[in-house]
């Protein structure tokens, strides 16, 4: 079987043996599992350090100290060939083909990607942080939306795909959903500083939380923001699962400024089921032409 085949059918549906294995954490056993497994670009945020951390993972444990639970950091895909019953959510920042092998060592196996996939259709919550749209990539035109049975399992599992980024920039997101406590108490919008992804192959069912406003962004060069607002946050299920996504935290200092913060801990308290947040489709009310890549 091609990998491209074997990653569709995986997110389809995963062996029912597999998911008989799993008996999902409750919210007094809260752990969460970091990976930010690369196979392309690093980000600065999981370079490894000379204490063998990284910024990213030094701050979800920070935050998990506050939140109330634990974080195990990893970049070895053969976790997920083990026990994943400990585990209340993942936490993706990721990049490329998390199967191929790369420095010598071995990717995701084809047990662990079902495991991948079991888990979070049996309760474990996942949330994607930015290039985690970046992470098995549909294949096709770049300036083009892929047809929604073409695309890879994992690009309708996270919500979207990476296309292309410009420079980085301040700009505004509009906030859709307040159903959070950090989002629910900041007003209309917010103001960050990040490198911005323009994304595309939005799944059909997403709840939006923040829209990327692109009215009066730096727009030069590649011009990839030409474009109406689409999300940049966003929600939605995936069987007893919930599933994240933000495109924020390109930078190390992301990840200790309080609007990050505040954001990672609202999705976090989501995908491990301590709060309910309306996940309702509304990417078609909230954004009709976000499906446009560019105008003309």
């Amino acid at each position: 079987m091609k990998r491209r085949d074997f990653l569709k059918t995986a997110a389809v549906g995963a062996a029912a043996p597999v998911l008989s294995r799993f008996v999902w954490a409750n919210a007094a056993q809260r752990r969460i599992l970091y990976f930010d497994r690369s196979t392309e670009y690093v980000h600065p945020p999981t370079v490894v350090q000379e204490d063998g951390t990284t910024i990213c993972g030094n701050a979800l444990a920070a935050l998990g100290q506050e939140d109330g639970f634990a974080v195990d950091s990893t970049k070895d895909p053969s976790v997920f060939d083990g026990d994943l019953s400990k585990y209340s959510a993942f936490v993706f920042y990721t990049c490329g083909n998390l199967d191929a092998p790369k420095d010598g060592q071995p990717g995701m196996s084809q047990q662990g990607i079902l495991n991948f996939y079991s888990a979070i259709r049996g309760g474990v919550g996942l949330l994607g942080i930015h290039s985690a749209t970046d992470t098995w990539k549909t294949p096709g035109p770049l300036w083009e939306n892929q047809p929604f049975n073409d695309r890879k399992g994992y690009t309708n599992l996270i919500g979207a795909q990476f296309v292309l980024h410009g420079n980085q920039q301040e700009t505004k997101l509009r906030i859709i959903e307040k159903g959070f406590p950090f989002l629910g108490a900041q007003g209309d919008e917010l103001t960050c500083f990040d490198e911005w992804y323009t994304l595309k192959n939005f799944n059909p069912d997403l709840h939006v939380v923040l829209l990327q406003e692109t009215a009066g962004m730096d727009d030069s060069g590649d011009g990839c923001y030409n474009r109406p607002p689409y999300p940049s946050t966003w929600i939605r299920r995936e069987g007893k699962g919930k599933v994240a996504y933000t495109s924020l935290g390109h930078n190390n200092s992301s990840f200790w400024e309080p609007k990050m913060k505040g954001i990672v801990s609202d999705l976090i308290k989501f995908t491990t089921g301590q709060i309910e947040v309306d996940t309702t489709p509304n990417i078609d009310s909230v954004c009709p032409d976000c499906t446009i890549l560019r105008r003309a």
